[in-house]
C-alpha cells in the first residue's frame, strides 16, 4: 500500500500553494506602495498590500508548523526505483522550499516595516528564485508519475 503524507501536511502543502498564488497576485500593488513608500509619498498603501503583508505572515506561520510537522513524523519511503542522486536533488529541493518560505517573508516585512531596499531587491530575487523551484518540483513530479511511471501524486492528495 501507497504510504502518504498526514491529512495535515497535504493540507498545509496546498494551503501554502494558494497563499503563494496569491502572493504572487498581489506583488503589484505592494511593489507600487512600496517604492512610492521610498519616495516619500505618505498614504501609499491599500487593502490589497494589507493583504499581501497578512499572506506573507501566514505563510511564515503555516511553514512554522509543516516544519514541525515535517521533523516530527516520519515521510513517506522515497521511491525505491529512483537513483541516489534524484533523492539527493530531491532532498534538496524540498529543503530549498522551507529556507525560501521562510526568508520570503522576513525580507519582506524588513524591506516593508523598515523601508530597506536591499531588502527589498533580495526579497525580488528570492522571489525570481521560488518561481524556479516551482517549475523544477512541478517537472519533476509529472516526471516521476507520467515518464517514469512512479506515482508519487498521489501521497501528496486526499482520497
Amino acid at each position: 500500500m501507497l504510504k502518504k503524507y498526514l491529512p495535515a501536511q497535504i493540507l498545509l502543502h496546498w494551503l501554502v500553494l494558494a497563499i503563494v498564488a496569491l502572493q504572487y497576485l498581489l506583488h503589484e500593488p505592494i511593489s507600487e506602495s512600496f517604492e512610492k513608500r521610498l519616495e516619500g509619498v505618505e498614504g501609499a498603501t491599500s487593502g490589497l498590500v494589507a493583504l499581501h503583508i497578512f499572506g506573507g505572515t501566514l505563510i511564515l506561520v503555516l511553514m512554522m508548523v509543516r516544519l514541525l510537522l515535517r521533523l516530527s513524523n516520519e515521510l513517506p519511503a522515497y521511491p525505491k526505483e529512483n537513483a541516489p542522486l534524484q533523492k539527493l536533488l530531491s532532498q534538496i529541493v524540498h529543503w530549498s522550499f522551507y529556507g525560501l518560505l521562510f526568508l520570503l517573508p522576513l525580507t519582506g516585512a524588513v524591506a516593508w516595516f523598515r523601508l530597506s531596499e536591499e531588502a527589498g531587491d533580495l526579497h525580488e530575487a528570492l522571489r525570481v528564485g521560488l518561481l524556479l523551484l516551482i517549475a523544477l518540483h512541478v517537472g519533476a513530479a509529472l516526471s516521476h508519475e507520467y515518464l517514469q511511471r512512479i506515482p508519487l501524486l498521489k501521497r501528496m492528495w486526499w482520497g
